[in-house]
Formats: structure tokens, C-alpha cells, sequence
């Protein structure tokens, strides 16, 4: 049976040694031709700064301290003559390659050599990860600090091998200072003084191991959490007021549980006894478990959370209780466990109750009933905020793929909670990843877009895999069918996902493909939205006479067309502030004269009476109708760009 795993295994060594010879060269092909992404032109101009003054710091004042670790290492490379395009995708590119050993130690110590190639080859054949990995920012890299973390977190962990320790420690430390969601690896560290066992009593080295992770968790939030930029009045125009800037609003949050009105609902407010009676009643049950006082935390936190109709958390905290053995599957779903599930039935039943009865659904008349139900189970599932943050952008950009490791984590957990013979190393594995999938929700990111969990995904990958294996398994017991059965399931599953697109790595740095044409929003933002600045600023050239103004508006342009007489962002926009420095005269990033209204904007076209605005076509006709009085045509228009001709 044996030299029937390994005759299985052999051709897959093969298919996993091709595919990370294909992924290397898809990852470093033309990886310095495209022009920067936007965000890949903060960091540049970030380390523009480094390498003019040796600290990330604005000419305008403040200092950038994202992905201060990039930062520097992009200002060596670029130092020693790498191009400032090239400098961050190529550490980002090497920091990929990087997590590959990382990934099959994760996946072939889970559930065997067989999964971990699997997962080597997709992770090296994915697009998400190619493109990440071409893209000059921190998620390329956190990644791969995160997965060796977690290979030493765990060794540490559950093999209690002490010399894991500090290659943990500084991996914990490095995560902050490369991307501001490393702020989850202290967090995390937490977790190793747990997971094994639940301690009645702390030792000693515990208590210093855990004051030390604290100190290290304060920092790390400081840190990323630190005003290094300086927002603040000196930076904005006199009496401009931040809290009324325009943000877009989610109609799907625009729901909210008119908590504030119960007191004024007599007979809603009567009713709410009878589930916080029964609440109180399940107190009885608890109270039984009081010797075991970490499950009577979670208990009560899964209480708390329900009557404040939170029931993502009530849901996440009875899993964590279930993953890491706090109590068993039978222990919470037995007889004597009636009444606490009672009373979070009733609280879900009132909260739905109150939500439909108690709601202005008039003033939401625009919303047909499928969308009235979703955003009240939005309002009942919100924090954290696993739909906006995980669900929402996969379920945008790549439905099925999204879909189907949904599905295949689901099944993973349900069974290491149902279950008892599911290893402590599995058990920790799934927990540390519910934990920050969890911490990632709550995190409020500026955008509903996948990369902001895009370090989860090899975890992911790595659990479905494991699903998929155990179900293969269970056909055909253990040996070469099992393997078969798994890769065949597994590579075929991949093939037809979103995530595989020969046709996109064929001719990754050919025009088509760099500048997404043909794709969706969705996905265009899943793989970094690209604008073709070269061409525009080659048409500018052409036909701007000498004496033309050119405003800009979209940060990156100003990379291939420097000769910029202004940077122009309405006062309302809500990137405003963050762009506004030294009372509102200078944009903080290219370091342009600014201009924050049409009126500003007419006055200085007043000298030259034509000029060119260069803009993103987003909201064109209203920006071409706030424009009107100097006779906007649009001229130019490339992606998601336009110039528009302007003259008095």
C-alpha cells in the first residue's frame, strides 16, 4: 500500500515542480513594464521620500508608515538601479515564492504529502496569487510572514518545541511593520497558552510569556493605529468641517434595528421580558458549569451577544467553544443545555420580530422584499462584519470559487466540532483560522474587496483540500484511489473556478491583460485595477499647447506627465481630507498646488483660458455637469481615465 502512495505520489511531484516553474515565470514576466496601479503610486512616492531624506516623510509634512518594511527594502533595490515600478513588485514577487515551502508544510503536516502538493500547485498557478504577487504592495508579502508564522505557531503550539518560540515572536513583531493587519500575529500569539490545554492555574512563564505578548499586542495596535500622517486642522482649508465629507452609502447597511425606540414601543418593550426571563432562566444552566470558567466566559458572551442581537457572534463564539474543547458537541446540545438555546431561539425570534413590526419600511421603498430581508439579517449578522469584509466581494468576484471553500470550510468545522477524533494540530489549525477570519471582519477596512483576507487564502485552500481528501477517504479507505480521487476532485475543482485563467498568464504584460480589459469591476479589483497612464500622457503631450493648464485628479498620472500645474479634488470628496495638506494650498502625495472647487478651478483657467482635467470617468456625467460653465469636452478616455478639455 505504501509504494502505491508513493507511485501516486510521484507524478504529482512532477505536476507541483512544473507549476511553480510555470508560477515563477508568470510572476517575474514583464514585471516592471506596467505602469503603477494607484496604490502601488502612494508607496513610490513613499519611497521617493526615503531615499531623498531617509525617512518616508511628506514634503508637505507627516510621515507614510505603511508597509514600512517594503518601504525600505524597495529604496535598497531601487538604490542599486532597480526601476521604481520594479523595486516593490519584485520583493512582492520573491515573498511569493517564499510562501510556497510554507504552504506544503501546512498542508502536508494537516492531512499528508498528497494535499500538500496540491496545494503548492494551485497556490502557484492561481491568478489571485500571480497578480498579487506582480502587485507592489504589502499582501504579497504579509502573506508569506504569515504562513511561516503560523508553521512556527503551530510547532510551538502543539508540538510544544520550544525552539519555535522566537522565530514566532519576531515573525509576530516583523507582521506589524509589513502590512497593519501583522497587527493579528500578537493577537494570535495569545492563543499558543490556550489551545492545548485550559489552564486552572497560570505558571509563572506563562504569566511573563502573556505580559510580554500584551506589551507586544499594545505596540503593534499603536502602531498601525498612530496618526503618523498628521491629519489634522492645519493640514485642511479654514472652517472645513471632515464630518461633512460625502460617503457613499452601503444600501444594504442603511438598515438599523430601531434599537432606540423599544422604550417608546410599550408593548414591544413588555414583550422583551419573556426572552430576557428565559435568558436569566439559562443562567441556571451556566451556573452548573461554574467550576469550568472559561466555557461559563463563552457561555455568557453568547448570551450578551444575543440580546444585543448580534448572532454572528453568538454563532462564532459556540464554534470556538466546540474547536478548542471547551465543551463538546453533546455536552452544549444535550437536555440540561435546553433552556440556553431556548433563549437564544426567542431572542432571535423577538429581535426578527421587532425589526419587521417596528421599522419605517416606507421610508425604504425602493428596495424590493428579497433586499427588506437581507438587510434585516444584515442588521441581526453584523458584527463583525464577516458579509461585508468576506462574503460581499467574494460573492462579487469570484462566486463559485468563493462558494465552494465556503462550503468545504463549513463541512471542516462542522466536523472537528461534532467530532472527537480530530487531532490537536487540526483543532488548532482551524481555530486560529476562525479566529482571524473573525479579527479581519471586525477590522472595518476602507473597501469591501478580497484582498484584505487575502493571506487567509492558502489557509483556505489548505482546509478545502483536507475536505476533499477525508471525503475521498471515506469511499475508498486509505491509498493510491484515496490520492486519485483528491487530485482528480481537487485540480478539476480549480480548473473550473474563477481562479484559473491560462488565457489571462499567457499574455499577463501584454496591454490586454495588464489593463483588464473585458473584466468586471469586480474581478478587475480582486486582481489590482490597472490604468494605461502612459498613453494618456503620451496624447497630452501631443495636443497640449504650451500655454494649457493641466489639473490633475488621479493619483498616478503625475508619474508619466510631470509637468502638472495643479491637483484638483472636490472639497466634498471623501478622499479629501486625507490628500489636503498645509491648509488646503498643497495635495499631499505630489506635492501640487491644490484646488478644491470649481470656482478655484475657473479662477486659474481664467489665465490661460484652455487647459486639460485629467479625472476618473466614474461619476462623468456629474462631474461634466458641475463643469459646465467652462465647456468641459471630453477629449481623451482610456479604463476608468478621461482628459476632459476645459476652456473659457
Amino acid at each position: 500500500m505504501q509504494l502505491l502512495r508513493q507511485t501516486w505520489r510521484q507524478p504529482l511531484w512532477y505536476l507541483a515542480i512544473a507549476a511553480v516553474g510555470a508560477g515563477i515565470y508568470w510572476r517575474f514576466k514583464g514585471l516592471g513594464t506596467a505602469p503603477f496601479a494607484i496604490d502601488e503610486y502612494y508607496l513610490a512616492r513613499s519611497i521617493e521620500n526615503v531615499l531623498r531624506s531617509g525617512i518616508p516623510a511628506f514634503k508637505c509634512g507627516g510621515l507614510y508608515m505603511r508597509g514600512i518594511v517594503l518601504q525600505y527594502s524597495a529604496a535598497a533595490l531601487q538604490h542599486g538601479g532597480f526601476t521604481a515600478e520594479l523595486a516593490p513588485r519584485f520583493i512582492s514577487a520573491i515573498c511569493s515564492l517564499l510562501a510556497f515551502p510554507a504552504v506544503f508544510i501546512l498542508g502536508g503536516r494537516r492531512h499528508g504529502r498528497i494535499v500538500g502538493l496540491l496545494a503548492v500547485t494551485i497556490i502557484a498557478l492561481s491568478v489571485w496569487e500571480i497578480e498579487m504577487a506582480r502587485f507592489g504592495r504589502m499582501y504579497a508579502p504579509f502573506q508569506a510572514v504569515f504562513l511561516w508564522y503560523l508553521v512556527f505557531f503551530l510547532r510551538y503550539t502543539v508540538d510544544r518545541d520550544r525552539r519555535a518560540l522566537w522565530p514566532m515572536i519576531a515573525l509576530s513583531a516583523l507582521g506589524p511593520l509589513v502590512w497593519e493587519g501583522g497587527v493579528f500575529l500578537p493577537l494570535t500569539n495569545i492563543l499558543s497558552v490556550f489551545l492545548p490545554r485550559w489552564p486552572d492555574r497560570l505558571k509563572r512563564e506563562e504569566w511573563i510569556y502573556l505580559v510580554g505578548c500584551t506589551a507586544l499586542l499594545v505596540l503593534a495596535v499603536w502602531f498601525v493605529t498612530a496618526d503618523f500622517r498628521g491629519y489634522k486642522a492645519d493640514s485642511w482649508p479654514p472652517g472645513y468641517q471632515r464630518s461633512l465629507t460625502a460617503v457613499a452609502a452601503d444600501p444594504l447597511a442603511a438598515f438599523r434595528l430601531p434599537v432606540s425606540a423599544l422604550r417608546q414601543h410599550a408593548g414591544w418593550f413588555a414583550l422583551a421580558i419573556a426572552p430576557l426571563l428565559i435568558a436569566c432562566f439559562a443562567l441556571r444552566w451556566i451556573w452548573t458549569l461554574r467550576t469550568r470558567p472559561y466555557l461559563v466566559v463563552g457561555l455568557l458572551a453568547a448570551l450578551l451577544a444575543a440580546i444585543a442581537h448580534q448572532f454572528l457572534i453568538v454563532l462564532a463564539v459556540g464554534l470556538l467553544l466546540l474547536l478548542t474543547r471547551l465543551t463538546t458537541w453533546n455536552e452544549l446540545f444535550n437536555r440540561r443545555a435546553w433552556s440556553f438555546h431556548v433563549a437564544i431561539g426567542l431572542l432571535a425570534l423577538f429581535w426578527v420580530a421587532f425589526g419587521i413590526a417596528a421599522t419605517d419600511w416606507s421610508a425604504l421603498e425602493f428596495a424590493s422584499h428579497a433586499r427588506r430581508v437581507a438587510m434585516l439579517a444584515y442588521g441581526l449578522f453584523q458584527f463583525p462584519d464577516f458579509i461585508g469584509v468576506v462574503i460581499r466581494p467574494w460573492a462579487r468576484a469570484v462566486p463559485h470559487l468563493g462558494a465552494v471553500l465556503l462550503l468545504l470550510v463549513a463541512i471542516a468545522m462542522y466536523r472537528a466540532a461534532r467530532h472527537d477524533d480530530v487531532s490537536t494540530y487540526e483543532r488548532a489549525f482551524l481555530t486560529v483560522f476562525l479566529v482571524l477570519v473573525l479579527a479581519a471582519s471586525a477590522s472595518h477596512p476602507p473597501r469591501q474587496e478580497t484582498r484584505y483576507v487575502f493571506f487567509l487564502y492558502p489557509l483556505a485552500l489548505i482546509i478545502a483540500l483536507g475536505t476533499i481528501s477525508r471525503f475521498a477517504a471515506t469511499l475508498t479507505g486509505e491509498g493510491a484511489v484515496t490520492a486519485g480521487i483528491t487530485s482528480a476532485i481537487a485540480l478539476g475543482g480549480f480548473t473550473l473556478s474563477e481562479d484559473f485563467q491560462p488565457s489571462h498568464l499567457a499574455h499577463i504584460d501584454e496591454p490586454a491583460e495588464v489593463f483588464r480589459a473585458g473584466m468586471s469591476p469586480d474581478m478587475q479589483s480582486h486582481l489590482v485595477i490597472r490604468q494605461d497612464f502612459r498613453s494618456l500622457a503620451l496624447w497630452l503631450g501631443q495636443h497640449r499647447s504650451e500655454h494649457d493648464l493641466v489639473i490633475n485628479g488621479v493619483h498616478g498620472f503625475d508619474r508619466y506627465f510631470p509637468e502638472i500645474d495643479y491637483f484638483f479634488v472636490e472639497e466634498q470628496d471623501p478622499n479629501f481630507a486625507d490628500w489636503s495638506c498645509r491648509r488646503g494650498t498643497i495635495e499631499r502625495w505630489g506635492n501640487y498646488p491644490l484646488l478644491y472647487s470649481v470656482d478655484g478651478l475657473a479662477t486659474k483657467l481664467a489665465t490661460t483660458h484652455a487647459g486639460y482635467l485629467v479625472a476618473f470617468n466614474y461619476d462623468r456625467d456629474a462631474l461634466l455637469a458641475s463643469l459646465v460653465s467652462l465647456h468641459p469636452r471630453i477629449a481623451e478616455s482610456t479604463g476608468d481615465v478621461m482628459i476632459v478639455a476645459l476652456s473659457q
